[in-house]
C-alpha cells in the first residue's frame, strides 16, 4: 500500500489555501503559495489519489491546455464548531467546505465555567453520534468576551461574569481534542468573510448587534486580533461621556445605547410615558414584554416611535462606523447579529450616518452589507479560525 508524507508541508499548504480561497487552479495555487509547479503537481496528484481534493469544471482556455479548478472534496471529513453566549450554546458539524451536516442548540440555565464546559461536552457528543464520516479532532469555540487565543484563556467576559477562565484547557481535559477559542464576534465576522457577505472583499469591518455589540477587523480576509485578542471591542468604546453605566465598569459604552437591549429599554420608557404608538397595544399586558422583534416590526411598518427608537440607536453605531472608516479605510462593512435579519431600518440609518460623518473620499469606497449567515455563522467562524491555526495533512491522512 502506498504511503504518503508531507515532509515539506506542501500538502498542508495546499489544503489550507483551498480552505481559504475555495476553488482555484494549479497555476493560482503556485502564485499564492510560492511553491514550484512541480511540487504543486506532485502534491495535488497525491491529494487526488487520497480523495481529499477533487477537480471541478474546466475553465476557459487562453491558449494551451484548459485550466481545471481544484477544491476540497465534499463529505470527506467533519469538523465541529461551537458558539456560546449568555443565553445559549450552538454546536454545529460541517464538512471542510462549510456545508452543515447537523446542529444542536441548548438554552442556558447557568453560565459558570464548569456548567458551560459540561454542556459543550454533552452537545459535542450528541452531534458526533449523528455523523457517519471521520471527524477531525479540532474544536473551535466562539465565546463572548476578551479571548486570549494563544493562551486559550477568556481574559474577561462582562456578559458571562468570567475572569481569567482557561476554557481551552478545561475543554481539552474533557474531550481530548485540540481546542481553539476565539471571540464570537471575531468568529462570526470570519465566517462572513469566507462564506458570506464578505467573499468579494479584502478589508472588512464586521459589527454584530445583539444584546451586546462586538466587531471583527479583517485585512486580506484574515482576522486582526491585536496583542491580547481584544481588537474589535467597539461595544465598550465610549460614545457618551456621562452615559449609562456598563457592566464593564465604564460609562456611556456603545452597547449601552445602541444594542437590542438598549432599544428595548428606550422603547419601554417612552411607552410608559404614554407616547402614541402601535407599541402601546403590544405592551398592554406587560411593558417588559416589549422586545426587539416587535419594535423592529413596528418600525419597518412606519410607526413613528419605533422608528425614532431604532434610528436613535443606529445613529450611535453610524458615528462609530464613521470613526472606524476614517481609521481603517475598509472596502466593506458587514452588519450582522439579530438586528441584521430583523431590522433593515437600523442598517439603513447606521449607513446614512456613517456616510455623513466619515471622510467622503473614504466613505465612497465602502460597501455596506447585511450579514448573510444566521445561526450557523458563529460555529462556522469558530471552526474556520481553529482550522486556520491547527489543521495539517496529518489530520486528514494516517498511514
Amino acid at each position: 500500500m502506498k504511503k504518503y508524507s508531507d515532509q515539506k508541508g506542501s500538502k498542508t499548504t495546499i489544503i489550507q489555501m483551498l480552505r481559504k480561497h475555495g476553488a482555484i487552479t494549479r497555476i493560482e495555487l503556485a502564485a499564492i503559495t510560492q511553491l514550484s509547479k512541480a511540487t504543486i503537481s506532485i502534491a495535488v496528484n497525491e491529494l487526488l489519489e487520497l480523495g481529499l481534493v477533487e477537480e471541478l469544471e474546466v475553465m476557459p482556455s487562453t491558449g494551451g491546455r484548459p485550466a481545471t479548478k481544484l477544491n476540497l472534496t465534499h463529505d470527506s471529513y467533519a469538523v465541529i464548531g461551537v458558539d456560546v453566549n449568555n443565553n445559549e450554546i450552538i454546536v454545529t458539524a460541517f464538512d471542510l467546505r462549510g456545508k452543515v451536516y447537523c446542529s444542536t442548540q441548548l438554552s442556558l440555565t447557568a453560565v459558570d465555567p464548569a456548567f458551560i464546559v459540561q454542556k459543550i461536552r454533552e452537545q459535542v457528543d450528541k452531534v458526533t453520534k449523528q455523523l457517519s464520516c471521520p471527524i477531525i479532532p479540532i474544536l473551535g469555540v466562539g465565546i463572548t468576551g476578551v479571548v486570549d487565543t494563544a493562551a486559550g484563556i477568556v481574559r474577561s467576559s462582562a456578559v458571562l461574569g468570567w475572569q481569567q477562565v482557561p476554557l481551552a484547557k478545561l475543554l481539552q481535559e474533557q474531550l481530548g481534542w485540540t481546542i481553539v477559542i476565539v471571540n464570537r464576534s471575531h468568529a462570526r465576522g470570519l465566517s462572513e468573510c469566507r462564506f458570506g457577505a464578505g467573499e468579494q472583499h479584502e478589508t472588512i469591518i464586521y459589527i454584530g448587534v445583539d444584546s451586546g455589540i462586538g466587531a471583527g477587523l479583517y485585512i486580506n480576509r484574515e482576522l486582526v486580533q491585536g496583542v491580547s485578542g481584544g481588537a474589535g471591542e467597539i461595544g465598550h468604546t465610549t460614545i457618551l461621556l456621562d452615559g449609562p453605566l456598563c457592566a464593564c465598569g465604564n460609562k456611556g459604552c456603545l452597547q449601552m445605547v445602541a444594542s437590542t437591549t438598549a432599544m428595548e429599554q428606550d422603547a419601554r420608557y417612552w411607552v410608559r410615558q404614554g407616547v402614541e404608538s402601535v407599541l402601546q397595544s403590544y405592551a398592554r399586558t406587560d411593558v417588559e414584554l416589549l422586545d426587539m422583534p416587535t419594535i423592529c416590526k413596528a418600525g419597518n411598518e412606519g410607526d413613528a416611535l419605533a422608528s425614532e427608537v431604532i434610528e436613535r440607536a443606529a445613529t450611535y453605531v453610524g458615528v462609530t462606523l464613521a470613526n472606524m472608516v476614517n481609521i481603517l479605510n475598509p472596502d466593506s462593512i458587514i452588519i450582522g447579529g439579530s438586528i441584521a435579519s430583523e431590522c433593515p431600518l437600523y442598517i439603513q440609518a447606521a449607513e446614512k450616518v456613517m456616510r455623513q460623518r466619515a471622510m467622503v473620499q473614504l466613505a465612497d469606497r465602502v460597501t455596506v452589507k447585511r450579514g448573510q449567515l444566521d445561526q450557523e455563522g458563529g460555529p462556522l467562524g469558530a471552526i474556520t479560525y481553529a482550522l486556520d491555526r491547527s489543521v495539517t495533512f496529518a489530520h486528514l491522512y494516517i498511514n
